[in-house]
């Protein structure tokens, strides 16, 4: 159940027996902008080691330690034209303690998140400094795993909206120029600006929910506008990127924009279609393209329906590129002309079924969920409704579903000797 606390801030509850913990998010939502994702990142570094109460970070472990060995962290997500930072803590129930962990847990939050180590308007600069190092020579690390630097090259080919185009936690390019008198204005934006949404998941009543989360007290503010979800035009050609390096693996990634009316018909339709695709070991990607023809080490292909993308990766020797690009570009086909059975076709339905169903016992999934539900109120989600919806989804949907997959980027990281 969601509810309001004030103008832009709601409380979501999962009321649950099922665990032994209970589960609470404090969500901070913006507008996505390039300018400010390496800076809102930054932040989760420094708001989840020290506050003015805990000014070091043993400080800071112990009494989380305190709480029973509550675990506490804060990080940053993309969710289509939105970007989020996440404040996440489970504590053992109640119930299993002989104090009210609960009361203490949304002390610690409302220390960690509204009493940040901040003097004379400024970080403390010793810790910004390292946590601002550490966090660039991570983002310039990403490359080193050559799958992760395919996958966000073909995504910089992709996307048009150049904060798209970059990982959800930015670059380190993009935490140039900031300091630690800078980044506390991000902060106080954050905390003042952002729409924000509290979930909670536990054995935990609506209205202490209710009073715990008003225990912060956020000043009202509005609620984001229009749609949440990127989308862009569909272009008739095709961007292909080529870069050669010594690596015993080439990689081939594929972006495909995908068309999808969130959690409607046509997004599970979408989402159907893709795990047919590409999107488990049932997959006609993995079947043909790895099994079968044995070209490629790995080839799998995931969706992300907020932003009307969907990625198709592949490990393989680079004197088989021509080949295995024709090969997938065919299972793709096959899902458009319904080339598989009716029996092949349940397997897959049966597969999410069984994947959401299992997904069903981590809190964090329910969390999710939960969390999704508040940011597209209109779109009714739990848990059942997407098992009914992607049991619903038909053969003919799937079909009309791929035939709207278009091909868009081509990067190909070529490791043959040179």
């Amino acid at each position: 159940m969601r509810v309001k606390i004030t103008d832009g801030v709601h409380l979501s509850v999962v009321p649950t027996t099922q665990f032994k913990t209970t589960r609470i998010s404090v969500n901070f939502l913006a507008p996505l902008q390039l300018e400010t994702i390496g800076a809102r990142t930054l932040l989760t570094s420094l708001l989840e080691m020290s506050s003015t109460k805990y000014p070091t970070q043993a400080e800071f472990s112990a009494e989380l330690e305190n709480l029973y060995g509550a675990s506490f962290g804060i990080n940053v997500a993309r969710a289509g034209r939105v970007h989020r930072v996440s404040a996440g803590m489970q504590i053992l129930d109640s119930a299993y303690a002989d104090v009210n962990l609960l009361d203490d847990a949304f002390a610690f939050l409302r220390e960690a998140l509204l009493n940040p180590r901040i003097e004379g308007g400024s970080f403390d600069v010793a810790t910004f400094a390292r946590e601002k190092t550490n966090l660039a020579m991570y983002l310039n690390s990403l490359s080193d795993d050559r799958a992760t630097k395919a996958g966000l090259a073909v995504q910089a080919s992709y996307f048009a909206d150049p904060a798209q185009a970059v990982p959800s936690f930015g670059t380190a390019d993009g935490l140039d120029g900031l300091t630690a008198k800078s980044l506390v204005a991000t902060y106080q934006e954050m905390i003042k600006d952002d729409q924000i949404e509290i979930i909670m998941v536990g054995n935990v009543d609506l209205e202490k929910a209710r009073a715990l989360a008003a225990s912060f007290g956020f000043a009202p503010r509005p609620s984001m506008q229009g749609t949440l979800e990127y989308d862009q035009p569909v272009l008739q050609t095709i961007a292909r990127k080529t870069e050669k390096e010594q690596v015993t693996q080439s990689k081939l990634n594929l972006a495909y924009h995908i068309e999808g009316d969130h959690f409607g018909p046509q997004y599970y339709a979408a989402l159907v279609a893709c795990e047919l695709f590409g999107g488990s070991p049932l997959s006609l990607l993995f079947r043909n393209v790895r099994e079968k023809e044995s070209l490629a080490y790995y080839a799998s292909a995931n969706a992300n329906m907020m932003r009307h993308f969907m990625m198709v990766q592949a490990g393989i020797d680079a004197v088989n590129e021509s080949r295995v690009e024709e090969l997938i570009a065919a299972q793709l086909a096959a899902v458009v002309s319904g080339d598989f059975t009716d029996d092949h076709f349940q397997a897959i339905k049966d597969g999410m079924v069984n994947d959401r169903k299992a997904s069903l016992d981590s809190q964090g999934f329910i969390a999710d969920l939960a969390l999704s539900s508040a940011m597209l109120p209109d779109a009714k989600l739990d848990a059942q409704t997407e098992l009914t919806r992607i049991n619903a989804v038909t053969r003919e949907q799937v079909q009309a579903a791929a035939a709207k997959m278009k091909l868009q980027a081509v990067y190909f990281l070529n490791g043959e000797a040179h």
